[in-house]
């Protein structure tokens, strides 16, 4: 269990409150799914949960220690991630090259990611080939390799068709069931209802409904989540 705690956290930008106060203990086991509208702060909830972004005031922590000194205990997957100008296999090897892992560990370690996410047979072709949906397999890959214990995941399937949305989130389920949580923000609703365990709603940087997700699409509470299930906001 990955205990994140947000503690009278808030984030200010130019003089104007975008995030908080947040006060809320999640419990990063299966998958949470961040919902909102654009703007509603889902993404600058990663980042502070990332350790990315400081708090203007409070603190979050996880399993007790201060968020920016524990991150290699999580991966993140931005909507649109940088590639290196190297192969696949390289571009996930990348989050290795400081570890003490042998260069055949680190290979196996390599491989066994790729055959995870289904792209072993591109391991060395450029990664600047792979298509939106496959790029995003191996960002994924690359999110795993240190074993994390909590994935948080910035709208990753936004730009991808149907068919490559549904494989990637077969693999994430298969990944949740090896025992990585995740964190994802998405706007899509549908999707969380497959996916998610968990909800998460926000609205102008607060947190208005934190429940299953069987009971935030069966029975809502908020006015605010009210309307944006029914496509008001």
């Amino acid at each position: 269990m990955t205990l994140i705690v947000f503690h009278k956290t808030t984030y200010d930008a130019d003089g104007q409150s975008l995030v908080g106060p947040l006060n809320i203990t999640l419990d990063a086991t299966g998958v949470t799914a961040l919902l909102g509208h654009n703007g509603a702060g889902k993404s600058l909830f990663l980042q502070l949960a990332h350790g990315m972004l400081r708090p203007t005031d409070g603190r979050v922590e996880i399993d007790g220690q201060d968020v920016r000194e524990t991150r290699r205990s999580r991966g993140f997957i931005f909507q649109n991630n940088v590639l290196m100008r190297r192969s696949v296999a390289q571009n996930v090897a990348f989050a290795l090259a400081t570890s003490n892992m042998s260069a055949s560990q680190k290979s196996e370690r390599v491989d066994e990611l790729l055959a995870m996410v289904q792209l072993r047979d591109r391991a060395d072709q450029p990664a600047a080939l792979l298509s939106g949906g496959e790029a995003q397999r191996m960002a994924l890959a690359r999110a795993l390799i240190n074993e994390p214990n909590v994935v948080m995941m910035d709208e990753p399937t936004s730009s991808m068709d149907p068919s490559a949305t549904a494989q990637f989130e077969a693999i994430v389920t298969a990944v949740k069931s090896a025992g990585v949580g995740f964190i994802w923000a998405t706007h899509d609703r549908a999707q969380a209802q497959r996916c998610a365990d968990q909800v998460i709603f926000m609205e102008q940087g607060k947190i208005c409904e934190d429940s299953s997700a069987e009971d935030f699409f069966r029975m809502t509470r908020s006015d605010a989540a009210k309307r944006y299930l029914n496509g008001e906001i």
